[in-house]
């Protein structure tokens, strides 16, 4: 039985911190609640604002698009790993001695950026090297509670392209503040827009054996988890 879920989305609201240039979520009514009529709403923004995976076509102009993702990669056992206070580039020297990764998905929790909070100067993100290190370990997804995978100064966003390059998937913007490190069951999956480069998701975070009875998972294959 599920007995917890743990919300690691951030909540999405006319003030949600963009990058500088990008579309903020904007929202109104076309039919506001309490008239005749059912109610009705619109909402604008980038894939980026918020808790969000990145697709390949985000970097690679024949990447896979967001409704192509491999969603039994969103799907899965996950390891909460904790780097409190943390806010720069994550390389291998930055975890304990011997550290491996324990499942194919891996979340940093980090506190470098606050839930309501602006977009920092500095956050913690990932170095190439270490995106190679998960790689090889099996790691098929990557979250951060940051705003990007790439420090702000990176403009070439040297982590984003070895993720790619790697068959890594990425998760941003996670709110991580009320997970225990360990393991978990992650779900987040995509909405299917069809010839786009980001989804919001909807993350969320159960107990580790919520898989159902006779679901594998072999690290490292990437679309064939579960």
């Amino acid at each position: 039985m599920l007995t917890r879920v743990i919300d690691i989305t951030r909540p999405l609201t006319t003030s949600s911190p963009v990058w500088p240039g990008d579309v903020p979520f904007t929202c109104g009514w076309t039919s506001p609640p309490g008239r005749d009529t059912a109610a009705l709403s619109w909402m604008r923004l980038s894939p980026h604002v918020g808790t969000h995976i990145d697709a390949p076509l985000h970097l690679d102009p024949t990447g896979r698009d967001v409704a192509s993702l491999p969603l039994l990669t969103c799907v899965g056992r996950c390891e909460v790993v904790a780097l409190p206070g943390h806010d720069q580039p994550i390389d291998l020297g930055d975890l304990p001695p011997g550290w491996n990764p324990s499942t194919p998905r891996v979340l940093f929790a980090t506190g470098s950026w606050p839930v309501g909070s602006p977009i920092p100067p500095s956050f913690a993100s990932l170095t190439p090297a270490f995106v190679d290190f998960l790689a090889r370990a099996g790691v098929a997804l990557v979250g951060l509670d940051t705003p990007s995978a790439d420090s702000p100064e990176a403009t070439e966003l040297p982590a984003h392209r070895r993720c790619v390059e790697r068959s890594v998937l990425i998760l941003e913007g996670l709110d991580l503040s009320g997970a225990d490190p360990g393991s978990y069951t992650l779900v987040a999956v995509p909405l299917r827009l069809v010839g786009l480069e980001a989804s919001p998701v909807r993350a969320l975070l159960l107990p580790a054996r919520t898989l159902a009875t006779g679901i594998t998972e072999r690290a490292g294959a990437v679309g064939t988890e579960a």
